[in-house]
């Protein structure tokens, strides 16, 4: 009897300690709008999948915190030598997911990966300012510049710029998509494609507390409505991305709360290599010929602020009122400047935009009725978010609507649009303006914010004046949670698409 009794206690122990851990570990389920394309943390691939690279990768710098200030991550500390163009970087105790240490030397093969050719990197044209790499011992990395560049240690600070381990690569050759290593606070689990990936807490994460829960799982949801349903049937506990038909339904909820607020813009890049496009009063023309408000409520049920000037937020010290009007919703000078251009009649062009994301499609549909109204007439190219990122980098497009926000908290986020160069996401391609090209370079070697201020201002007016690319408004980039999720706050502004980072933080208190 004191066997039965001693193996049936022991079992309910056993039984009670399963209970207690099953209990005590926290899952963390978030709805994505998307399944990343892409994992390599060179390319930018788009929110989806920088909320994933956020988590399992880290670089020198980043942004992060609900003020989304650049903080040191893999730097322990660093210097500026006097002549401004010598950084000393010395590295954390840091280690890679497979228990390799991260040192020096992945640093200095991670930029010089990220300048290659051959890798495609996004951001490869603001590493161009590198001049040389050292990495003096396992812990030490020292880069020389060019010129001085103001901006440099907000390049460190993109998710673009994780740092990988040379080993891995040179073992896999960057199994990416499928067995991701990096030394953020979360490691690569499983993916199901189609379904999910699940990332669980790297207990060699270097920062005490993070993260505060032990498993993430994505979940793909494209589609709005079951990405929402999915939230307020508790299938998972953040969605990425709220409709914004969806968002009075939701902050009906008492289960669920809004999260985030107006950070990215909408807009048109044109292909400005030949045809009508290639004219800069026909760029112009198009400004002028779209209702902005239209747009607004076509794509964004009323919600948002149209842009008739520049990009630059009011907190940055280039940012210049007076470019808030320089154009106006005016469909006889639209007319006008195609007559001038020589197309009084108007002409035929496409527009690449993606049926996978209802904001896009339906900014593209109300841009496309607005420009027929003088006499421009718009074929609409609508597939998947996935080909329409390729269509995007191989400059397969008279015309594409963007949605995005600037990648950096400086000025020099403008060089991403408007310097000229090889095509990526956010630049018109065969744009190439000598005094921009001279003033952004210019912008980006000057350390004094006054004389700064004052060449981005100039940049404006090229950017105003030759409109490779018209911006229409400013737009809310909403996540939505359960009310039992704690921890996540969306960073402000710009930096909205990198609020991947603060899952880290987010945690579920049922």
């Amino acid at each position: 009897m004191t066997k039965v009794f001693t193996r049936l206690l022991a079992a309910l122990m056993i039984a009670s300690i399963v209970m207690t851990t099953a209990a005590s570990a926290q899952t963390l389920r978030v709805g994505l709008s998307n399944e990343p394309s892409n994992l390599d943390p060179a390319i930018q691939a788009g929110t989806a999948a920088r909320a994933v690279r956020l988590l399992v990768y880290r670089g020198l710098f980043a942004y992060n915190g609900p003020n989304g200030d650049l903080v040191q991550e893999l730097v322990e500390r660093y210097e500026v030598a006097d002549d401004n163009v010598t950084y000393t970087f010395h590295l954390k105790d840091a280690t890679f997911h497979d228990g390799r240490p991260v040192t020096a030397a992945d640093a200095k093969f991670t930029l010089e990966r990220i300048l290659d050719p051959a890798t495609g990197a996004t951001f490869r044209n603001l590493f161009q300012v590198i001049d040389a790499i050292e990495a003096v011992d396992e812990r030490t990395l020292v880069i020389q510049l060019t010129t001085p560049t103001a901006p440099f240690l907000h390049y460190l600070a993109l998710p673009e710029s994780a740092v990988v381990s040379a080993a891995y690569v040179q073992d896999t050759g960057g199994n990416w998509n499928s067995a991701p290593i990096g030394a953020g606070p979360f490691r690569f689990v499983d993916y199901a494609r189609g379904q999910h990936m699940r990332l669980e807490a790297f207990d060699g994460f270097y920062t005490e507390g993070v993260p505060a829960s032990d498993t993430i799982v994505f979940e793909f949801y494209p589609d709005s409505s079951l990405r929402m349903n999915a939230l307020r049937n508790g299938d998972v506990d953040i969605i990425e991305y709220v409709a914004w038909r969806d968002k009075p339904i939701l902050e009906r909820d008492p289960d669920v709360k809004i999260l985030g607020g107006t950070g990215p813009f909408m807009g048109l890049i044109f292909n400005v290599t030949e045809g009508p496009f290639s004219h800069p009063l026909v760029r112009q023309a198009v400004a002028y010929a779209i209702d902005r408000q239209v747009v607004i409520d076509t794509a964004f049920s009323g919600q948002g602020l149209p842009i008739y000037g520049m990009i630059v937020p009011e907190n940055s010290i280039a940012y210049d009122p007076t470019f808030d009007g320089y154009f106006s919703y005016d469909p006889q000078r639209a007319r006008e400047l195609l007559a001038e251009a020589g197309y009084p009649d108007g002409f035929s062009a496409t527009l690449l935009a993606t049926g996978q994301y209802d904001f896009h499609m339906n900014t593209a549909i109300a841009v496309q009725s607005e420009l027929a109204k003088v006499g421009i007439t718009l074929e609409l190219d609508l597939p998947d978010w996935a080909t329409r990122l390729e269509k995007n980098l191989a400059a397969q497009y008279e015309m594409l609507v963007v949605g995005t926000a600037g990648d950096i908290q400086d000025p020099d986020f403008l060089s991403d649009y408007f310097r000229g160069g090889a095509v990526g996401l956010n630049n018109a391609p065969g744009f190439d303006h000598p005094e921009m090209n001279e003033l952004l370079a210019l912008g980006r070697s000057t350390l004094d914010p006054a004389e700064r201020a004052a060449i981005y201002r100039r940049v404006q007016e090229i950017a105003l004046e030759q409109s490779p690319l018209v911006f229409l408004m400013w737009r809310d980039q909403s996540y939505a949670a359960s009310v039992d999720v704690e921890g996540f706050e969306p960073m402000p502004g710009f930096l909205s698409f990198q609020s991947g980072i603060m899952l880290e933080r987010a945690y579920v208190t049922r």
